[in-house]
């Protein structure tokens, strides 16, 4: 489910956005100030921001330039009484902005939008031989707002990452059928560098770090899916250095 975080300091306007996005599926958290908003931010994932520019203590122009520092993942839409044009002056490469005369309708149709892009970084890649395992992980991270594309093999994987560019995360399991997932990761490295690999085995930890040293993140599948879910979020939202 898509997390949108309203930063707005009239309660009225935030309960009327609330209410909207709530209707169409999201998951909404609200902020009055910047603040309150840089706490939300720290304590968790969001994929959207609504984002108000003339608010109590600290302006949302320079919240905006505070927050992409650490938060750079988070997709905002600019959202004021200062006309559209104002806007892309006082906020630059925002990923939308939207005139609050201008009619929710129009707001929704923005937020869709972006949610679309946010949708596509958010598509996660199984790769494991066991339909149950591939079951278990599509149930709790389909709760958790990711897209999920199943491959019972390496080969399949392979052809999938080679058709679809919308792949934000490979799982990849060690122990499969005709090519093992050693051979998988050298493979995927070799031809998609970029691509982040989760390594989830029944091997612990240790061996599984000892034998792919370089891939990043492990889990062992007697772990709890929770443990799984925070090291796809470490993963995702966090911006790999330059």
């Amino acid at each position: 489910m898509t997390k949108i975080l309203i930063v707005e300091d009239e309660g009225r306007v935030r309960r009327m956005y609330n209410t909207m996005l709530k209707n169409e599926g999201f998951e909404v958290l609200e902020a009055p100030d910047a603040m309150q908003a840089s706490c939300i931010l720290n304590r968790e994932p969001v994929d959207i921001m609504l984002l108000d520019i003339k608010m109590p203590q600290v302006y949302g122009t320079v919240f905006y330039d505070i927050m992409k520092i650490s938060n750079k993942k988070v997709k905002v839409i600019v959202a004021s009484v200062y006309p559209v044009d104002e806007q892309k002056e006082l906020i630059k490469d925002a990923e939308d902005y939207y005139d609050k005369s201008q009619g929710l309708d129009l707001l929704l149709e923005k937020i869709k939008k972006v949610e679309k892009g946010v949708t596509q970084k958010k598509s996660i890649l199984v790769i494991d031989d066991e339909p149950q395992i591939r079951k278990i992980y599509r149930h709790y991270l389909q709760e958790h707002g990711y897209r999920i594309i199943e491959a019972h093999d390496g080969n399949a994987g392979l052809d999938i990452l080679r058709r679809s560019n919308e792949i934000a995360l490979v799982i990849l399991d060690l122990a499969m059928p005709k090519q093992s997932g050693f051979e998988v990761y050298e493979q995927m490295k070799k031809e998609f560098p970029g691509i982040k690999i989760l390594i989830a085995s029944v091997f612990n930890q240790k061996d599984q770090q000892f034998f792919l040293p370089n891939a990043d993140e492990y889990y062992d599948k007697s772990e709890d899916a929770a443990g799984l879910v925070k090291k796809i979020e470490k993963l995702i939202y966090t911006d790999s250095p330059a």
